[in-house]
């Protein structure tokens, strides 16, 4: 996975399959408690964290968990 950022511009993290699956879920978990938070900006101030971003990797990460051709990597 490759991730462009506007600070960094390009980072590259390897991780295997059921890292993904539990980044993802990670993601997924924080994107509900954001949405069932009342004033979430007075919780976590505005511009700190992209959501769109967060949507996007979680989105990215399900494509390789369910991808034919991703390759496992041994560590």
């Amino acid at each position: 996975m490759q991730v462009t950022d506007k600070r960094i511009h390009q980072v590259k993290l390897e991780l295997s399959l059921k890292e993904c699956k539990h980044l993802r879920k990670a993601i997924d978990h924080y994107l509900t408690l954001y949405d069932l938070i009342d004033d979430p900006e007075s919780v976590y101030p505005p511009l700190e964290i992209d959501l769109d971003t967060l949507r996007a990797m979680s989105s990215h990460l399900k494509l390789v968990e369910i991808s034919d051709v991703v390759e496992e990597i041994g560590l």
